[in-house]
């Protein structure tokens, strides 16, 4: 067994890994599903798992509440553990906590239930703690053997996936690669969250390219519900955090600054569009506060300006030539276009200066390391928390953001500059295209010397 996932295991898994030695077979492949408050959308996620090409999957549906969740919460969750437990036999792996194994079209699936008393999860907890539970297990199957695929697969419960889901990612080198996120789309049942619903998408790839653009080894997708992680990186990194918001994007983080990250461009990942109070920080919220607006989604919606992106990005060329300098970081500052009446260079150090990032550069140089060593050191100080914080305080300080139809067009990374497109939904799908045109070269610290080149096929 690998030395990180042994030490792993045994220090800091969940005690439901225990839950290993309760039943028996291999399997193909795993999922894990975290479920809290879902019905019919939980029931036409299982639905929508697809064959294994390397043998059964294991679905783990880890059914979660809090004991001071809303009592919705707590009767939707009855509604799903019953009507589990109705369409086929039942194996009892645990009683405390509840835990059954059930025949699946796929396979099988383990309810993992922390959802009942005495088994609620901790105050302040949720859904990362609840990835960390089904993960965690997984982790366990595959160093004992009893899992062929080298992904510990993560989504949620209102996705359909892909028919090809597990293929997908077959030919993807687990060695070398900490994690793969697959391209997704958002769906919209509800014809009044369609626009809010398509210009929260278009933020996202927005921001996504506009990375990229800049040079970031943090540009991809950092959605719990289309993640998959190889088990070595899923242990370096210390596993999801019990946090009950931005698990996702925290473990997509510190994947990033020890692999490359793999940006899928196959079949999407279909998401539920809804507004949800699930979690503090989500799509849902998002969702909410667009749709609350009096004027309708559109009117007001702003993007960053696109010279936001173009101050990281010299911020990005400062670290590497950092770097290349053996560590001087008063030149290349100097480099900057402090002339250039188009780029705010004094803005730019300020608010560097005040997100205390000259002393994480100072404190990055400090230490011993070849050129590759020290860029490295410098990207995994300036992270993707760094990265969001440089973008959000460059607009609050004198560079506000502006209507997203003149982003669009203004942006050089959206592929929009001469289209006179307007219609929400082409603009939607023509991002999306531009955004699969990212796989060709995956995202991480190991591949930052190549990012902001894109090779298109």
């Amino acid at each position: 067994m690998d030395e990180t996932i042994a030490r792993y295991l045994e220090n800091d898994a969940e005690p439901e890994t225990a839950l290993a030695e309760a039943f028996e077979g291999s399997f193909g492949h795993a999922i894990e599903v975290p479920a809290y408050a879902e019905t019919d959308s939980l029931f036409e996620t299982l639905a929508s798992v697809p064959e294994g090409p390397q043998g059964d999957v294991l679905i783990m549906v880890v059914l979660n509440a809090r004991a001071d969740s809303p009592a919705e919460v707590h009767e939707a969750n009855r509604v799903a553990r019953e009507t589990i437990a109705a369409v086929a036999p039942v194996s009892v792996v645990s009683e405390t906590p509840d835990v059954r194994l059930f025949p699946h079209p796929r396979g099988r699936l383990l309810l993992i239930d922390r959802a009942l008393p005495g088994d609620y999860l901790p105050a302040g907890q949720g859904i990362g703690l609840a990835r960390k539970i089904g993960c965690d297990l997984m982790l366990r199957l595959h160093a004992e053997g009893r899992l062929v695929s080298p992904w510990i697969h993560a989504t949620d419960a209102d996705v359909t996936l892909p028919n090809d889901y597990f293929g997908q990612i077959g030919d993807v080198d687990s060695a070398v690669t900490s994690a793969a996120l697959y391209f997704f789309e958002h769906r919209f049942p509800e014809e009044d969250l369609a626009e809010a619903g398509r210009l929260l998408e278009i933020s996202f790839r927005y921001a996504t390219l506009g990375l990229a653009w800049a040079g970031s080894p943090y540009a991809y997708e950092s959605l719990g519900s289309c993640l998959a992680i190889t088990p070595w990186a899923y242990a370096a990194v210390g596993g999801f955090p019990r946090r009950n918001s931005i698990e996702d994007f925290t473990i997509a983080n510190d994947l990033a600054k020890i692999g490359l990250i793999e940006r899928l461009a196959g079949s999407p990942i279909e998401l539920s569009g809804r507004i949800s109070t699930r979690v503090p920080v989500s799509t849902g919220q998002t969702l909410s506060r667009l749709v609350g607006g009096k004027r309708g989604a559109a009117a007001d919606f702003e993007l960053h300006h696109p010279i936001v992106f173009a101050h990281l990005a010299a911020w990005l060329r400062v670290l590497g030539a950092i770097a290349r300098r053996g560590g001087d970081l008063e030149e290349p500052l100097k480099e900057l276009p402090h002339t250039n009446p188009f780029f705010r260079a004094d803005l730019l150090e300020e608010v560097l200066g005040q997100m205390g990032a000259f002393e994480k550069v100072r404190e990055a140089i400090a230490e011993p390391g070849d050129e590759e060593t020290l860029l490295r050191r410098l990207h995994a100080g300036f992270d993707a928390f760094s990265t969001r914080r440089l973008l959000d305080d460059l607009r609050d300080a004198g560079l506000p953001s502006i209507g997203f139809r003149e982003a669009l067009s203004e942006a050089p990374f959206t592929g929009l500059t001469a289209s006179t497109e307007d219609e929400i939904e082409t603009l939607r799908l023509l991002l999306a295209e531009e955004e699969k045109r990212l796989s060709v070269v995956p995202a991480g610290i190991p591949s930052v010397e190549r990012q902001g080149v894109v090779r298109r096929p």
